[in-house]
């Protein structure tokens, strides 16, 4: 029974791993509602759909918004064509939008099992491609409408197309590459570090030519996917990456704020120790073996680890990367050390433990309704056709922010603190 079942896992390994991705993603995608954080719905499905209502949001100050255009706009895109065809009610959008992002997140899992298998054995790119494909963080996030997330897959195809240029001497896929990491700046602006990582390492190892390639594409997809947008809408190439990378400097304290290690600790934590510490540890060791990879993602942990602003969601786009390359580090050392050789028992005993804890943790995060209180009472308020106006009563620590996009119709909401409760009782006679 186990050798047909054993078959059939080594001659179907990437369909296997990638339908198994696609599972828990469309799970998250039907039960994981509501948004993490507020970035992923005000600043994306928030804004979009003010855009399709006719407001002038971002538009409407002396100054670009700071925000990248087009992630957005792709939501007003596809909000537009939903309403085209019939589809408002903002649920059953919403479902349509995790769905499309669980399926776009499936180029993060097939281009993590291709890198691992350019660089190890073929079993070892199983175990990476199965990792991220059913890593108890990753299908919930997936699903959501942050950038840290959507600028990934990108990402990790312009990584595929660095390591198989370098290692079959493609030099086109320097620019294919190159181009990529233009998209995923133009959705996340921190991953310029990526790209400019990579071009240091062939700086210093004098690989003119994949450097030129390399340049050549990357400075297209940068003026393509984000300088003419800007051109377009704000008047000048950039201007909002601009406006972005001052804005954050003059108020770099004025958010969530740590010490340098706050990160480390966050990974430690996230990828369950301790193999997390394993993974930790592998990582490093990576730094010869996979230098074009290993130097990029270093470099943006060092940056967002030194920066003052240190929201855990920031470290998101290099985590496929850090699990990748701990992974094949890992099992590099272990592969060669005659301690592990002789306790296999230990390591097996680590790998269970790892992955109960992660089975627990995904199963309880991919049916998780995340900001419920937040979103359900605004659909409820929807749903009711009598409701003329929605009246918010907040302490003096101030508020949520409510999604009011579930609400659908354009009903009037007064934002009323503790201190004029007298007068929330004058409207509500009215």
């Amino acid at each position: 029974m186990l050798k047909p079942l054993r078959n059939f896992w080594q001659n179907n390994t990437l369909l296997i791993i990638m339908l198994l991705a696609l599972l828990v993603r469309l799970l998250a995608a039907i039960f994981a509602k509501g948004y993490a954080m507020n970035d992923d719905h005000f600043v994306v499905i928030h804004v979009a759909q003010r855009w399709l209502d006719g407001f002038n949001d971002w538009f409407d100050k002396d100054h670009p918004s700071g925000f990248s255009l087009v992630y957005t706009g792709v939501h007003y895109l596809l909000f537009s064509a939903l309403k085209f065809i019939g589809i408002t009610d903002p649920v059953i959008k919403m479902y349509i939008v995790r769905t499309l992002h669980a399926l776009y997140s499936l180029i993060t899992v097939y281009f993590g099992y291709q890198i691992a298998l350019l660089v190890s054995a073929r079993k070892l790119a199983a175990k990476a491609g199965l990792l991220l494909a059913v890593f108890w963080l990753l299908p919930f996030m997936s699903v959501r409408n942050l950038n840290e997330m959507v600028c990934i897959p990108p990402m990790m195809a312009g990584l595929y197309y660095i390591l198989a240029a370098d290692r079959k001497e493609l030099r086109s896929y320097w620019i294919y590459a190159g181009f990529l990491f233009g998209l995923a700046f133009a959705i996340r602006y921190q991953t310029i570090l990526i790209p400019g990582g990579i071009g240091l390492v062939l700086l210093i190892n004098r690989q003119w030519h994949f450097f030129k390639n390399f340049t050549i594409g990357t400075l297209a997809g940068l003026f393509i996917l984000q300088g003419v947008v800007d051109w377009i809408f704000w008047g000048m190439p950039f201007a909002a990456f601009i406006q972005y990378a001052f804005y954050n400097i003059e108020y770099r304290y004025e958010y969530v704020t740590g010490p340098w290690y706050n990160y480390i600790l966050l990974i430690l934590g996230v990828l369950i120790p301790p193999v997390s510490i394993a993974y930790f540890f592998g990582f490093f060791r990576t730094i010869k073996k996979i230098a074009l990879l290993f130097w990029p993602v270093l470099i943006f942990f060092i940056f967002h680890s030194m920066f003052p602003n240190k929201q855990e969601r920031f470290i998101l786009p290099v985590l496929p990367m850090i699990i990748l390359l701990g992974l094949i580090g890992w099992q590099d050392f272990i592969g060669n050390s005659r301690f592990w050789r002789s306790n296999k028992k230990l390591l097996k005993l680590s790998e269970i433990w790892f992955w109960a804890i992660n089975t627990l943790l995904l199963i309880v995060l991919t049916f998780t309704f995340s900001k419920k209180t937040l979103v359900e009472p605004m659909v409820y308020l929807s749903e009711n056709k009598n409701v003329r106006a929605v009246i918010i009563q907040y302490d003096r620590k101030g508020m949520p922010w409510f999604p009011r996009f579930y609400m659908e119709r354009k009903i009037p909401v007064y934002r009323l603190s503790k201190d004029h409760f007298n007068y929330v009782g004058v409207v509500r006679n009215v």
